[in-house]
């Protein structure tokens, strides 16, 4: 299983600036994976990152929230859904953030609203699309585990 350390940017750094699992953690994020189960299948809720443009899951800082206020406010505002999160997180996984170790807790929403405005909507791209189609969208392998353990946690085990 490959690991956020075996992200390419990571890689790209010098070996003394990548992240360890013993690393201290001097930064806390919280994401939500938005979805839908419908007869046929799961589908996944997807946006684009700011500045790469690379797709993935809404996921905010929680600095002032805890991580279920956070990974809320960040589907809401950066995706323009709102739901039900999962009752604790589904995973986590590091990444580099500004140079710093950076920790994020996952949790899976079922999507209860999925709204034609939202605050971030001119700044990313959103698409839904089957959990079974995501694998070439997301570059990220930590990215595509945490969508494994979801379907693990849900179930669902539909054609990959």
């Amino acid at each position: 299983m490959k690991s956020a350390y075996d992200d390419p940017m990571v890689q790209s750094l010098p070996p003394f600036e990548r992240p360890k699992p013993g690393d201290p953690v001097a930064l806390y994020q919280a994401s939500a994976i938005p979805y839908k189960l419908t007869r046929e299948d799961l589908l996944i809720c997807l946006i684009t990152s700011r500045k790469k443009q690379r797709w993935g899951f809404p996921k905010a800082s929680t600095e002032g929230f805890g991580t279920v206020e956070a990974a809320m406010l960040a589907a809401h505002h950066k995706a323009g859904v709102t739901g039900e999160l999962s009752d604790s997180p589904i995973g986590r996984y590091r990444h580099l953030k500004y140079g710093k170790v950076c920790e994020v807790s996952v949790y899976g929403m079922e999507v209860k609203e999925d709204f034609a405005a939202w605050p971030e909507q001119r700044l990313r791209s959103k698409k839904w699309i089957r959990a079974s189609a995501t694998s070439h969208l997301l570059v990220k392998p930590e990215l595509q585990d945490m969508l494994e353990r979801l379907r693990r946690t849900l179930g669902t085990h539909l054609a990959s």
